[in-house]
């Protein structure tokens, strides 16, 4: 009987059996290279047959290459080239397997309604709706925050957005404070022109920055500014627009302008603050509360481990399936499933390694090589020449190693 065996490796990633060879060209193309492969490592297989199953798969190899089939190749060339494909393949997959999931998040802003429902938004729609479905599947979070913050004596009708940092920190965002930001920074010619105003004016802002208040007339009118206090104010009423530019931004917030205070430093744009007893409070429950660790360990849930194994198997279809026990089985598979390009480089790297083992395999003089021509009595000189039958890649920290396993007959 035969038994087929696999030595023992250490730095394990993907692990391959079985050689399916997809052209970049015609099916033609491919069937040829798949029964090429085929012949080699068929131990009934004469030296003729194995000969031209070489020449077959260094056509398929050139092609994979993009060169022309009057160009010369070396084997050497061919081992660079399926080494350089490896390394692209490593990039990828760690590159890919990262963003599956949640790719980040510390951009998803997560809203509280007063009905204690929590509502994740993010700039990428698929973090977006990761995030949202792990939410709904997990509704008493945001039911009892809600409760936390009755308790603590915030109206049920007070909106509470929030965003947590990779340590797990929930930190209250100031919505109305960040809209009203948004509305300066996109005059910042206004902030420009009252900086080099101040600067005229003899103000130092490298030091200490200046702050204004905005009065119920809806005026500016400088906080602070020592002697040039009052020549401050005076450039201030003659020159409206950023006051006006505030006011409309309050009114559209309709948050009242005795919460609002400026602030303008030596670089950048005026920067406003908004007072907010109720989110003062809130983040004072935060604090707190144990809701930030949770948030943070299930969103990174939805990824994959960083250091995941598994083992791919490519299928007689070219398709390939992912083994493994771990619980990220399923996001792996559809991963390969969604980068069809990728399982395609796959193929190439698994086929230029078969062409290379053969190689290794039939380094003899071309004197024997007629001689065992000649005799057509192949099987057991190609059986016992350690030749793959199958190949192994282990995926482990991100980098994919090509192993190959021995036939032994018993």
């Amino acid at each position: 009987m035969s038994i087929s065996s696999v030595n023992s490796y250490t730095s394990a990633p993907l692990q391959w059996q079985g050689q399916q060879l997809k052209s970049t060209g015609t099916s033609s193309a491919s069937s040829s290279s798949s029964n090429s492969l085929s012949s080699l490592f068929n131990s009934g297989a004469s030296m003729t047959s194995q000969l031209s199953s070489m020449v077959e798969l260094t056509k398929y190899a050139m092609e994979s290459m993009g060169l022309s089939d009057n160009s010369r190749v070396t084997f050497s060339q061919i081992t660079k080239y399926r080494e350089q494909l490896l390394s692209s393949f490593n990039d990828s997959v760690k590159s890919g397997l990262s963003k599956v999931g949640i790719s980040n998040p510390q951009d998803i802003t997560f809203a509280l309604d007063k009905d204690g429902k929590l509502t994740a938004s993010s700039s990428n729609a698929a973090d977006q709706k990761a995030a949202q479905a792990w939410l709904d599947s997990n509704p008493s979070l945001g039911k009892d925050l809600r409760a936390s913050l009755t308790t603590a004596g915030i109206d049920a009708s007070t909106t509470v957005s929030m965003k947590v940092s990779s340590t797990g920190k929930l930190s209250v965002v100031n919505t109305a404070q960040a809209a009203i930001q948004d509305g300066l920074d996109a005059s910042s010619d206004q902030s420009a022109k009252l900086r080099a105003a101040l600067s005229e004016m003899g103000v130092d802002l490298s030091t200490t920055p200046m702050n204004f208040t905005l009065t119920a007339e809806g005026r500016l009118v400088a906080s602070d500014g020592g002697d040039q206090a009052t020549a401050v104010n005076k450039w201030l009423e003659d020159n409206t627009a950023l006051a006006d530019t505030l006011a409309a931004q309050l009114k559209k917030q309709n948050v009242d302008s005795s919460a609002v205070s400026l602030r303008l430093g030596a670089t950048g744009n005026v920067q406003v603050t908004v007072n907010n007893s109720d989110l003062t409070a809130a983040q004072g429950v935060l604090d707190k509360s144990s809701l930030g660790q949770t948030l943070n360990s299930g969103l990174n849930s939805l990824g994959v481990d960083a250091n995941v194994k598994f083992t791919l198997q490519v299928n007689t279809d070219g398709s390939v399936t992912v083994i493994s026990d771990g619980a990220d089985q399923a996001k792996i598979q559809q991963f390969f499933n969604d980068n069809p390009k990728l399982v395609k480089q796959y193929q190439q790297i698994e086929a230029l390694s078969g062409l290379d083992d053969a190689r290794k395999a039939m380094q003899v003089s071309p004197s024997e090589m007629r001689k065992r021509i000649q005799v057509e009595s192949m099987a057991a000189w190609w059986s016992g020449s350690n030749n793959a039958s199958s190949y192994f890649g282990s995926y482990s920290e991100g980098n994919m190693s090509v192993l190959a396993g021995l036939n032994r007959s018993v």
